[in-house]
């Protein structure tokens, strides 16, 4: 057996009191099935401590390491942690991806509850960190470790950081443990549950071939890691210096020649590492590319011998990284080779006969020295001697002079040297030919016959030639005194030199000259010939009378021909047209190269069509056909001019808008003024007219208006004269209303008549029109004239009561509208629905009965009470009308302090000009709701259906509404609650794809429910389904519906039994008043596991004693929590009757119950004398039915608070702690 506790509102004077009510039941005490255990787990993975209760009376939650988690599963502010389980027993604290901090001591703690005391068990999360990758101190993984070859100990430290727990490190020696001198070590840092292994080995290196190479593992793992051990390693490598070097391919006084192919191997045997073996020629390095193989390091260097190596020294050097300085062998080579050329200077200048030459031969480099031979002739030279040099570049090199006294017979005698080497047999030789100077003959011209003309352009060949001569003569080109280039071109003793000339005008007359020379000659000899050229004038020029000609002025136009060969003819071109124009003839006059120089003038009269005008002057010659042109384009100066055809005279213009009109001219010069009349008014804009800006011509009008319109003229002007232009502006505006009828009263089964006058431009026909949305317009007449529209309402009825619009369109702009009101006349029509015909309050409250009634004219209201007139001017009662509309009334009786005998029928009579109508309205106390009435399907989509119902009478309290309905055919029902006052309209969701249901409706409120309304209705959803939402029609995992049925049954009986039990104490309690019994003014409430105000006890021994809380329980609404949270919810029958609270920002949430959260605070267990209890079940602690889980408290031992109290307007909830 439990006792439950429930608060309820009994009076208007908001007096509490919190009455017990009993439901027998029998309860094993709680207890647990299963306690967590001390558990380990890897970080980053999940871990499960278990925690089953059995006949669990008592909330549940977590701690960790004394810090409460609070009682809500999913643990709000600690998101990797929540409570799970398969069933209503199980509350395991699942934790997922753990880290560090998770370590802690859990304990699950069930509290105090009907009559079980507290019981908790606890249980140690260890979590696991492996070890981070092992690193040996100066060194990566897979390094080597070099050591001299004089060390005799090597010390490697490993270190495994931040495993839980700390790593084990074993140390293996090329894969066989090593466990002698061998150091472990572990190091923490504070706050850090992690720690470093740290392991450190001496190796002795005694035996220093067996170290060498020797690969050395660091393993490190601890519990953490499920595979292979972390591992790195190194290798040891002890050093040694390298074998001296050895040279092959080459041995001491060995010759070679050039060209040879010479390969030196240098072999370096031993060492550790092998030695690095380069070679060195005369000091620089010339090969580094060695192979180390079998114990040994080999360069071979291969080259081909040429004669820069003879002496050349080449080394070898070998080195590692133990030597100080490298070892070294070497060899000297001896190379024989031949001279590669010989070389004669002198005799290449001829001579005249008598003079000696001198010709000096010398040979290139050779080993051994080269001897030189002369040769003239075909036959050798008496013996020179041979002079040897020693060469910079190796070997020697040989030098011979040889004397000619030269005569005529020695012209192109050829002479040789030869340079041999007499080791080796080879030779080489140079020749040189002797030349004796004469001179040549007087050059001829040929290609041009003096006196015949050519074309300027044309290309003239002409050849000058002379022969004999030695050498052959220097032919030269002069045009005047200017020499020019030529093609010179020599074949045998035959010179001869071609110009090409491209004739020009200044060739006319020129002379050409051409000259012949050799060394034999003192002075050229020469050959003149003089050209005749016909050219086209290159330029002509003009020039204009007056500089500045104007409009209606004489002006003439000169054009000058620059020289031509023969003269020049002038043609005038006028216009983009090339229109010739006839000129004036001055004559011909001498001018440069000969030619002659032609004048043409052209007199008009100008116009400003000639402004900007192109005239051309053209001088051509008859022989060429060819023409050169020169133009001008006139800058004549007129008065401004308007386009005749592009200027606008009539501007039409839609109110409101804006344009801009072109009205700028073509003048000369461009600077005009500009100004605006309107009339033969000037404007001063924008003051005259702010709407108009006059720039540059460009009239630019902004939102014109309709008086901005009527006639205007435009002036331009500038230095020349001026100018005017007239034009006119219309502005046409949308319509609007001018007038339209006021408010229309007539009686039923009159006429009404209406009229709207609108103005406008243009005014168009039916321009005016009547109209009303949803109204049959053809019972009306309409009629239109000049803007003017009259609209006649024939046998009116009290339903053509509304307004009519008129509306105003040309169909420029918005269309404009008005309303007319028109109210049709008849006595007042109470609504009498049933919630109309009852009002309920309690006593000392106060009760409101409505009269709502409809009528024209204005409807006045009268209250009955038991056939007397209710005098509503006494403090008793209160009358109050408001309208909606043009004919609805709401008048609204209030008796204030219901007493019984206000309790009774009362009548409403609603009264005006055209007759009255009455009610009848029972005044009770509140009840249960009557059941809705009228429900109607709405809507339906593939898985929703909308509906909607008409209350039925409220009871006098706050009501909401209960819709059950299920699959046609099937036996059990869904209910939902609609929590949101004034609701009447529903959307059913989750339904399935094309099913009929069977749909109806109640309401209740806190007196108790109605019926079903028996009329329910039949509705299906909708056969088609949206593509996104095909997945919803595939079948799902539901609830049985049987387990949904008892869940719910099960809920309304208690719900029922709930009812009964508040109205029975309700009752009772009125009774007491009544009888003066209880005079208490303040709210009683029953304080679980409080003090009370007398003694000590944990329990009030009667519902008469004070418990109130006194407000020092601080803490926060958020740290509560109930018996409700959305986990243990079931969401196929949701049980929700809380009204909304006024929390004022925090969010009202309804399936919550509307209750605060526990929040995560510090738990403190306290038993009756304010000490702290010990536990007494080994690692089961149960707390003592007497005391309380403060959660908030952290100072000294106290009294429990009282539990917790929230107050909602008149109303008060406890909450049990």
């Amino acid at each position: 057996m439990s006792a439950m506790f429930l608060s309820t509102k009994i009076s208007s004077d908001s007096l509490w009191i919190i009455l017990p009510f009993i439901i027998f039941e029998v309860y094993a005490v709680q207890r647990f099935s299963e306690v967590p255990k001390n558990t380990s787990v890897i970080q980053g993975q999940s871990a499960l401590l278990r925690c089953v209760v059995r006949d669990k009376q008592g909330s549940i939650q977590w701690t960790k390491d004394g810090f409460a988690l609070g009682f809500d599963r999913s643990i709000p502010g600690f998101s990797r942690y929540s409570v799970v389980g398969s069933s209503q027993e199980e509350f395991n604290l699942n934790i997922v991806n753990t880290q560090l901090d998770d370590d802690a001591e859990y304990r699950c703690q069930v509290l105090p509850a009907q009559n079980n005391p507290p019981i908790q068990a606890f249980a140690h999360l260890t979590v696991l960190v492996p070890p981070s990758m092992p690193e040996i101190e100066g060194y990566s993984n897979g390094s080597v470790v070099e050591v001299p070859q004089t060390q005799s100990l090597l010390s490697l430290t490993c270190k495994a950081a931040n495993g839980r727990p700390p790593a084990t490190i074993s140390w293996y020696r090329n894969g066989v443990k090593v466990t002698n001198n061998v150091e472990y070590s572990t190091q923490s840092s504070t706050g850090d549950k992690r720690s470093t292994a740290i392991s450190i080995i001496h190796i002795r290196l005694t035996q220093r071939r067996d170290e060498n190479n020797a690969i050395y593992t660091c393993q490190a793992t601890n519990t953490a890691i499920s595979g292979s051990p972390l591992t790195t390693v190194v290798q040891i490598s002890i050093l040694e210096p390298p074998g001296a070097p050895e040279i092959s391919g080459y041995t001491d006084n060995q010759v070679v020649r050039t060209n040879d192919t010479l390969q030196l191997t240098c072999t370096s045997r031993g060492g550790n590492p092998l030695g690095t073996v380069v070679w060195y020629r005369n000091d620089e390095q010339v090969d580094y590319s060695y192979v180390s193989v079998d114990g040994k390091a080999e360069n071979e260097y291969t080259f081909t011998v040429n004669s820069f190596d003879n002496n050349a020294i080449y080394r070898c050097e070998v080195s590692n990284l133990v030597t100080q300085r490298p070892y070294t062998a070497q060899y000297k080579l001896t190379v024989h080779f031949s001279p590669n050329r010989v070389a004669i200077s002198g005799g290449d200048r001829p001579a005249k006969a008598g003079q000696t030459v001198k010709l000096d031969c010398v040979s290139s480099n050779s080993n051994p020295a080269a001897v030189i031979t002369w040769f003239a002739r075909g036959r050798q030279l008496a013996q020179t001697d041979t002079r040897v040099e020693d060469s910079p570049d190796g070997g020697y090199i040989s030098k011979s002079t040889l004397s000619v006294q030269l005569s005529h017979q020695d012209h192109n005698v050829k002479y040789t040297c030869q340079a041999t080497n007499p080791a080796l047999g080879q030779s080489v030789d140079d020749t040189v030919t002797l030349s004796v100077l004469y001179p040549p003959n007087k050059p001829i011209i040929s290609g041009y016959t003096e006196g015949n003309a050519i074309k300027a352009g044309e290309l003239a060949r002409i050849t000058c030639q002379s022969s004999g001569g030695n050498p052959v003569a220097k032919l030269k080109w002069y045009k005047g005194s200017r020499k020019i280039s030529s093609e010179n071109t020599k074949r045998g003793n035959l010179a001869q030199a071609v110009i090409k000339v491209v004739a020009t005008p200044s060739d006319n007359g020129a002379t050409y000259k051409c000259t012949a020379q050799n060394e034999a000659t003192t002075s050229p000899l020469k050959t003149y010939v003089n050209l005749t050229v016909l050219f086209p004038p290159a330029s002509v020029s003009i020039k204009t009378w007056p500089a500045k000609p104007k409009a209606g002025q004489l002006m003439n136009i000169t054009c000058v021909s620059a020289s031509s060969n023969p003269a020049a003819d002038i043609t005038w071109i006028k216009g983009a047209d090339r229109r010739r124009v006839q000129g004036i003839d001055r004559g011909e006059v001498e001018a440069e190269n000969d030619g002659k120089s032609t004048t043409n003038v052209l007199e008009f009269l100008p116009t400003s069509a000639d402004h900007n005008a192109y005239f051309g002057c053209q001088a051509t010659n008859r022989i060429f056909g060819q023409a050169v042109t020169d133009a001008l384009t006139l800058n004549v100066l007129f008065a401004p001019e308007f386009n005749s055809t592009g200027v606008p005279e009539k501007v039409d213009l839609i109110e409101g808008n804006s344009v801009s009109l072109n009205f700028s001219t073509y003048s000369n010069p461009a600077e005009v003024t500009y100004k605006l009349y309107r009339g033969n008014v000037q404007l001063s804009l924008p003051s005259d007219i702010p709407r108009f800006q006059l720039t540059k011509g460009i009239l630019k009008i902004t939102k014109i208006r309709r008086g901005d319109r009527g006639d205007f003229t435009i002036k331009a002007s500038n230095a020349e004269g001026f100018t005017t232009h007239n034009f006119s502006i219309e502005v046409r505006y949308p319509a609007t209303i001018k007038k339209i009828s006021g408010k229309v009263m007539e009686d039923e089964g009159g006429v009404a008549f209406f009229e709207c006058i609108g103005d406008a431009n243009p005014i168009t026909p039916n321009m005016v029109t009547w109209s009303r949305a949803n109204y049959d317009m053809s019972k009306t007449r309409q009629t239109y004239e000049k803007g003017k529209a009259h609209l006649t309402v024939h046998e009116l009825s009290r339903t053509d009561t509304g307004d009519f619009v008129c509306t105003a369109d040309n169909k420029i702009g918005k269309a404009a509208t008005k309303k007319a009101k028109l109210i049709v006349k008849y006595a007042p029509v109470i609504d009498k629905s049933p919630e109309y015909s009852k009002a309920a309050s309690e006593e000392k409250s106060t009760g409101k009965l409505f009269c709502k009634a409809s009528g024209a004219p204005t409807i006045t209201f009268t209250w009955f009470k038991n056939g007397q007139t209710i005098d509503t001017s006494k403090s008793k009662y209160s009358v109050s009308t408001s309208k909606s509309g043009d004919v609805d009334y709401t008048n609204t009786l209030q008796v204030k302090a219901v007493a019984k005998g206000d309790y009774g029928r009362y009548m409403c009579k609603a009264t005006n000009a055209k007759g009255t109508d009455s009610i009848d309205i029972v005044l009770d106390g509140t009840s249960k709701p009557d059941p809705p009435y009228d429900i109607q399907f709405v809507n339906a989509t593939h898985n929703t259906i909308t509906i909607s119902w008409k209350p039925g009478f409220d009871g006098g309290l706050i009501q909401n509404f209960q819709v059950r309905y299920r699959l046609k055919g099937e036996r059990g029902f869904v209910y939902i609650d609609i929590t949101v006052p004034g609701t009447t309209t529903f959307i059913i969701k989750g339904l399935k794809l094309g099913s009929e249901y069977e749909i109806t409706v109640m309401a209740f409120n806190s007196k108790g429910k109605s019926e079903f309304q028996e009329n329910f209705i039949r509705a299906k959803t909708s056969n088609v389904a949206p593509p996104e939402d095909i997945t919803s029609t595939l079948p799902t995992d539901e609830v049985p519906v049987i387990i949904i049925l008892v869940v719910c049954i099960v809920g309304i009986f208690l719900l029922t039994l709930n009812v009964g039990l508040i109205l029975f104490f309700v009752r009772r309690r009125r009774k007491r008043l009544e009888n003066g019994s209880d005079t208490t003014s303040h709210t009683n409430t029953f304080e679980l596991y409080g003090h009370t105000k007398g003694d000590g006890g944990v329990y009030p021994m009667s519902a008469s004693e004070d418990g109130r809380s006194y407000g020092t329980y601080d803490k926060s609404m958020d740290d509560f929590s109930d018996d409700y949270s959305k986990d243990y919810e079931n969401d196929d029958c949701k049980r929700v009757f809380l009204p909304q609270s006024d929390y004022g920002s925090r969010p009202y949430t309804p399936n919550k119950l509307d209750s605060p959260r526990m929040g995560h605070k510090q738990t403190y267990i306290l038993d009756d004398q304010g000490r702290q209890s010990p536990w007494t079940e080994g690692n089961v602690d149960v707390l003592s039915p007497n005391i309380v889980a403060n959660l908030n408290y952290d100072g000294p031992p106290m009294r429990s608070p009282s539990p917790r109290t929230m107050q909602n307007g008149n109303e008060m909830r406890g909450h049990l702690v």
